[in-house]
């Protein structure tokens, strides 16, 4: 994009992190992860969870690495009442996996940037 259009340039920061070495695995692409040990991640969230990033790749296997998005704009599969676009608020896990939700008290992580609630997802700058 040129500079002055909608969105402007796009930076990302993303790293390598692994499944867990046990356990159900399935994780699709775009999928909000929560980490749960050392560069460990799974999208089977409880609601409230803080999200650490998005899937860049699916997988279905054990102790396998995985791209995730960290740093950049990600767009989520919300579930609930549709986040808040206001400059302070973010997002938490739904108790769907792979989804978020609008956080029940405080901002949650990240900043909200767009909310298309036709197709009930957040763009999200984390």
């Amino acid at each position: 994009m040129a500079y002055g259009d909608v969105g402007g340039i796009v930076t990302e920061l993303i790293i390598t992190c692994r499944t867990p070495a046990s356990g159900a695995v399935a994780i699709a692409k775009g999928d909000a992860l929560k980490l749960t040990g050392a560069y460990t991640v799974i999208n089977a969230t409880s609601a409230e969870d803080p999200i650490i990033g998005q899937a860049m790749a699916g997988t279905d296997a054990n102790n396998t690495a995985i791209p995730v998005k960290v740093r950049g704009v990600c767009i989520f599969a919300y579930t609930g009442t549709a986040p808040t676009v206001n400059g302070a608020q973010g997002i938490v896990a739904s108790a769907t996996a792979g989804s978020v939700k609008a956080p029940a008290s405080g901002n949650g992580h990240g900043v909200n940037l767009k909310v298309d609630t036709a197709a009930s997802k957040v763009h999200v700058l984390l």
